[in-house]
């Protein structure tokens, strides 16, 4: 399997969760000690970039939560659980400049 990873820095800017952008998805993955705080991490973590990126308001952003994204969860071993938080970027509006 070949598999290329960019990785972009963008100076004066921080991002606060794990963040994965393929050709036709976006992605956040939350983790933290429960199933419950750990989907609570992805879905803020989206909401977040729906506004940063998008220029979504947070009415907006969650009408798109509820409607489009998707949960799977990566990680369910030891006392550390991940959920990944994902949106086909086919429903999403063009990110903004």
């Amino acid at each position: 399997m070949d598999v290329t990873v960019t990785v972009d820095v963008i100076k004066g800017r921080s991002v606060a969760m794990q963040r994965v952008e393929s050709p036709t998805q976006i992605m956040v993955i939350g983790q933290a000690g429960s199933l419950d705080k750990a989907l609570k991490s992805a879905s803020t973590g989206m909401i977040q970039w729906l506004q940063q990126e998008y220029g979504l308001t947070l009415s907006q952003a969650a009408q798109v939560l509820g409607v489009a994204m998707r949960f799977s969860v990566p990680n369910l071993a030891g006392r550390s659980v991940g959920v990944a938080a994902k949106i086909y970027k086919a429903l999403l509006p063009a990110k903004r400049k």
